[in-house]
């Protein structure tokens, strides 16, 4: 099974924070006029450009004092619309403004728009990688949500357990939804208690789905789980279905999970959630393959295609964006080293000039050796210190250096053919046979001393690749190529004016689907 991707779990997670029952009893939103319509247009679906515009003009009031607004709560909306659509660096400029904000604002003053901001925070820095961020900042929403008794516990437990989800820390995933649970239950005033139950139950369900191997009352439990929650209308169907779907085919139930699956599939579509498309994707290529349903697997792979560029072009750019945040906050930190220095320098000074003045007041004499000896400290300071400063800069410059280097690796790596080996080899036959079902049998039928990697060598020549491009696929030199391809001559008793090539292409297939667009070029 594979791991839902971070962004996916986290922004899903983020979304529905924003909108479960512990939040819809409060003020959260009762802000400006236009804070609260913009956060009403997200609501109902709008397009993203427009509230976040009306979010912008709700900034530019508050910033001009026309309004009484929060300002932790107006920045915060602001960059959770940029988060939600993936404008990271936008996002992140927004909270620390938020951040700057909240710290002239009393411990006893604040309230939940701190919790939200912090659980932001954290989520933002784990969908770029920054895993030790993401833990502080969800530490600090802990903190803040304890002092404001206990206040979006639930939802922060429920952050925190997608930053462990993203990262393949199961236990401590499970261990949070737990934790969200009991938060529920010790707190009185949660609106609609009963619901926001069945989502951390339903959360925590398509976890245990994903994830789980064999035991099949683990998955029986989950899957009724989130059937309880079918009966609150306002979730979240499209993920909710996809979870459910592959519960009911870990049961055995496949045409229901193949149902589910679709409809959740044809939602990610209509919704243009290009990540969770290609996850769907992948696991309905996965079930056609293994039920045999070619005919199917081959309408689905245009889609799956695209999908999978959209996917790893995102991944690509977060990893991007990543790189750059995380260049940022070590370039602040030695920025912020520096000014230190300056500020102990300045502090020096004035602790001369005191020491200075003092000593003329005693005496002249006793004045002119303390002034001297004092300045020759100071000197070997300033040196000192200068150095400091000196080595500070140029690690400033190794840091630029490293993040451009970092950058050209990454691309080059995406860049690169990967191997045909384990299970992408599986998938790789997968799909020749669906295009060309006829080649192997007839070969294997006319020569079956061939060996698996003699068909994989086939395959590879039927679809006119290069000695150079073969040896990069199944990872060998160009010399092992050669050899390769000289005993498959041997096997397949080619005489000598026979081209080997000519030879394999001129095996007979079965008619291919759709009109023989994907014909060996």
């Amino acid at each position: 099974m594979r791991a839902i991707p971070a962004i996916l779990i986290i922004i899903l997670l983020l979304s529905a924070c924003h909108a479960t029952p512990e939040h819809q009893g409060d003020d959260r939103r009762e802000t400006s006029s236009l804070s609260r319509k913009a956060w009403e247009m997200h609501h109902r679906g709008e397009p993203a450009e427009k509230f976040i515009a009306m979010q912008i003009k709700a900034v530019e009031q508050m910033r001009q004092g026309l309004t009484d607004d929060n300002p932790v709560e107006v920045l915060e909306q602001l960059g959770f619309f940029y988060n939600y659509i993936g404008d990271y660096p936008s996002a992140l400029r927004y909270y620390r403004e938020a951040i700057d904000s909240l710290q002239s604002i009393p411990l006893n003053m604040r309230n939940e728009g701190a919790i939200q901001l912090f659980g932001d925070l954290s989520s933002l820095y784990s969908v770029v990688g920054i895993m030790d961020k993401a833990i502080e900042y969800s530490d600090s929403a802990i903190v803040e949500s304890n002092r404001q008794n206990g206040r979006m516990l639930a939802d922060v437990y429920r952050f925190r357990a997608g930053i462990f989800q993203a990262n393949d820390m199961i236990p401590e995933a499970l261990e949070c939804y737990d934790l969200a649970m009991k938060a529920v239950e010790s707190r009185n005033t949660v609106a609609s208690k009963d619901k926001l139950k069945a989502i951390i139950s339903s959360e925590k369900a398509g976890l245990l789905i994903e994830t789980c191997k064999g035991n099949s009352d683990t998955i029986d439990n989950a899957v009724k789980a989130i059937e309880a929650s079918l009966k609150y209308d306002d979730m979240d169907d499209a993920y909710r279905n996809f979870s459910l779907g592959l519960g009911y085919i870990k049961q055995g139930k496949l045409q229901q999970g193949l149902k589910l699956l679709t409809e959740s599939e044809a939602s990610f579509r209509e919704q243009g959630d290009a990540e969770m498309l290609y996850f769907t994707d992948c696991e309905l290529m996965d079930l056609y393959a293994r039920h045999a349903q070619y005919e199917k697997m081959a309408q689905l792979y245009p889609s799956f295609i695209e999908a999978t560029d959209s996917f790893r072009n995102d991944e690509k750019d977060r990893a991007l964006i990543g790189a750059m945040i995380k260049y940022d906050l070590q370039a602040s930190e030695d920025r912020n080293k520096i000014l230190d220095l300056k500020l102990d320098i300045e502090r020096d000074r004035s602790i001369i000039a005191y020491i200075i003045t003092g000593a003329l007041i005693i005496i002249l004499v006793s004045c002119i050796v303390i002034f001297y000896q004092r300045n020759k400290l100071q000197r070997q300071k300033r040196i000192m210190q200068e150095h400091e400063l000196s080595w500070l800069n140029e690690r400033v410059g190794v840091l630029e250096k490293d993040l451009s280097a970092g950058m050209n690796s990454n691309t080059t790596i995406l860049s690169s053919p990967q191997l045909i080996t384990g299970n992408s080899e599986g998938k790789f036959r997968r799909a020749f046979n669906v295009l060309y079902p006829g080649f192997i049998p007839t070969l294997k039928k006319d020569h079956p001393q061939l060996s698996t990697n003699d068909e994989l060598l086939c395959m590879l020549l039927y679809l006119h690749h290069t000695t150079d491009e073969i040896s990069v696929y199944l990872g060998i030199t160009r010399a092992s190529v050669n050899t390769a391809r000289y005993r498959l001559r041997s096997k397949l008793g080619l005489a000598k004016e026979v081209d080997l090539d000519e030879f394999i292409t001129s095996v007979k297939t079965q008619k291919q689907p759709d009109g023989d667009l994907n014909a060996p070029k």
